[in-house]
């Protein structure tokens, strides 16, 4: 079955989760390009402009296929298209309840519980709308902020190595 696209756009009043669109590419080129999410995340080897670009336009065929749900973290503010990061979600084999969750914080917005925020409202979505009731994030234990991020949401840790 496919994943949704939440409708309408997640928002708590600070933060907005939407999707990706070809004017986020150089905010992805960016994020791809940062040490610090390099070091806590999983980005792809080929990181140009191009790149950004067939990654955002897949978004919609990884939906259809059930293989990911990421989306974009941005002020909740419509006329604001900054992208302060992203949130997504994978599906995890042992039962259709069961999910992955990960996300990154651009550098200028980080320590800002940008990412708590964006996680709550994904999650609580998650559960709520799409009924995934066991919801993992992978994360190192030299990464407090993760590690919070995850434990104040309610998620369960797995203790990436």
């Amino acid at each position: 079955m496919p994943l949704p696209l939440p409708d309408p756009p997640l928002s708590d009043g600070t933060v907005r989760l939407r999707a990706w669109s070809v004017d986020d590419v150089p905010a992805l080129v960016a994020a791809w390009s940062d040490e610090e999410i390099q070091r806590w995340t999983r980005v792809p080897q080929r990181r140009g402009e191009a790149d950004a670009l067939r990654w955002i336009a897949a978004e919609g065929l990884r939906r259809e296929r059930a293989l990911a749900l990421d989306l974009v973290i941005s002020p909740a503010d419509d006329s604001d298209a900054t992208v302060l990061g992203e949130v997504g979600m994978v599906p995890l084999a042992g039962g259709p309840s069961r999910a992955e969750l990960g996300w990154w914080v651009a550098a200028a917005h980080r320590r800002r519980h940008v990412a708590t925020r964006a996680v709550g409202l994904f999650a609580a979505w998650l559960r709520d709308e799409l009924a995934f009731t066991d919801l993992f994030a992978e994360v190192d234990p030299d990464n407090p902020a993760s590690v919070w991020v995850a434990e104040a949401n309610g998620l369960r840790l797995r203790i990436r190595r």
